[in-house]
């Protein structure tokens, strides 16, 4: 599979991303990296839209909020083929958002080591939870 990160895998629709920071949305905290996602029922092109979040609270100038999100671009880009891998065998689509709410700043040597065992832990969460209600938000 191609290291790639095309339009059509970024989740763009505001209800989609409105439905990912509602309360019913389950989420994972892994070693720094915030997971929350979505299974959803529509007809989106990929097995995983994800969305990229860097809060302004956290980081007041937007070069190292765009630094973050260019950091887990890389690190999501890098690393999505098992989660895709996975999703593509059991049929499910998932609206997904990625966020670094760790205090220490992104290291990419250090920092992919655990986002590749967040990821790991993100799929053997959503194997025991793939039940969980479907949404059919965009």
């Amino acid at each position: 599979m191609k290291h790639c990160l095309p339009k059509s895998e970024r989740l763009n629709h505001k209800d989609g991303i409105d439905a990912l920071f509602s309360r019913t949305c389950p989420a994972l905290l892994v070693n720094g990296f915030r997971f929350s996602w979505q299974i959803v029922n529509t007809e989106q092109e990929s097995a995983c839209a994800v969305l990229f979040v860097s809060p302004k609270k956290k980081l007041k100038r937007a070069v190292d909020r765009n630094l973050r999100k260019r950091l887990l671009r890389e690190f999501y880009r890098l690393n999505k083929n098992p989660l895709i891998h996975f999703l593509n065998e059991q049929n499910l689509k998932i609206s997904l958002s990625i966020n670094y709410v760790g205090s220490a700043p992104l290291d990419f040597n250090l920092h992919q080591n655990f986002f590749q065992k967040a990821l790991q832990k993100l799929i053997l969460e959503l194997q025991k939870n793939k039940h969980i209600s479907v949404s059919s938000a965009h």
